[in-house]
């Protein structure tokens, strides 16, 4: 959300009518969504013509609406920057221990967040396609990293061939060139400011007609507008950094449930897995320290 410095070219602003009150409004909570949204989305969504949303633009000092977009998208990399989030510390924050509850709080609401906006059915198609695809590839960048990293490693316990996209040396671009193709199945990752790197992959798997199955913060952001499956998940706490537990939430659900549809192959699967594990020590054997006192 836009902070009330948020800047105007006439300040004060001059009078605004009733439904300009309303495009303000609608600015002030949604800056992400107006961001990337064309006049004519943001009038539909507000139930008004374009040419109101224009005339605002105008009206509080802008060129045009895409000089009043450029401005916003600006402002949002402003407040998204490290330097300005760590300005921005919250006022109840008096010691590092205070972080505790208050990040654990952020991370809860998120959750809650990500529970109420999901559709089943949507989340269902995601889940069947992933479930009907022997091959997947798996995009996450810089602060995602870890998220698709999780996601790939552990889907690929359940029989699939997982491709997890890196940047390594600059070949990248050879080595996605076997999934550029309409039968392909990318699950692509990124929160504002939007990992660039990201887009560009992903832009390409979605030109070639891939389903793309993306993870990012609103349905108007450049990810959400490629995406054959998309899921808003909420990320922001108290902090410098992004949250990726919505993120990794929303994934351990994909994980169970396309465990759930493939069935016994999964079983069979994960018992051939340990039996390998086990064969080359893969994880600690003593196994009393990992007992409870009671066992």
């Amino acid at each position: 959300m836009l902070s009330n410095d948020f800047s105007f070219p006439h300040t004060p602003l001059p009078r605004l009518t009733v439904a300009q009150e309303k495009i303000l409004d609608y600015l002030v909570q949604h800056p992400d969504n107006v961001a990337y949204m064309s006049s004519a989305e943001l009038a539909e969504t507000l139930g008004m013509s374009n040419a109101t949303v224009v005339r605002f633009s105008q009206h509080v000092g802008f060129k045009g609406y895409l000089d009043l977009q450029r401005h916003i998208r600006q402002e949002i990399k402003t407040r998204l920057n490290v330097p300005a989030r760590v300005r921005k510390r919250p006022r109840h924050i008096g010691r590092p221990g205070d972080f505790l509850k208050t990040v654990l709080k952020s991370d809860r609401d998120n959750l809650s967040q990500t529970a109420e906006r999901i559709p089943t059915d949507l989340f269902e198609a995601a889940v069947q396609a992933i479930h009907h695809h022997e091959e997947i590839w798996v995009l996450g960048l810089r602060s995602c990293h870890g998220a698709a990293h999780y996601f790939a490693t552990n889907l690929g316990f359940l029989a699939k061939r997982v491709n997890l996209i890196t940047l390594d040396a600059g070949t990248v671009w050879s080595r996605i060139s076997p999934g550029l193709n309409p039968d392909a199945l990318l699950v692509s990752i990124t929160f504002p400011r939007y990992c660039q790197q990201t887009l560009d992959i992903t832009s390409q798997f979605h030109r070639a007609g891939a389903g793309i199955i993306a993870l990012t913060d609103s349905q108007t952001s450049p990810l959400a507008r490629m995406g054959t499956y998309v899921f808003p998940l909420p990320f922001w706490v108290d902090s410098f950094f992004e949250s990726n537990t919505a993120v990794v939430s929303f994934l351990n659900a994909v994980l169970a449930a396309v465990s759930f549809l493939d069935g016994p192959n999964t079983l069979s699967r994960l018992e051939a897995l340990e039996k390998v594990w086990d064969e080359n020590q893969v994880y600690n054997k003593d196994t009393s320290a990992a007992l409870p006192s009671w066992a």
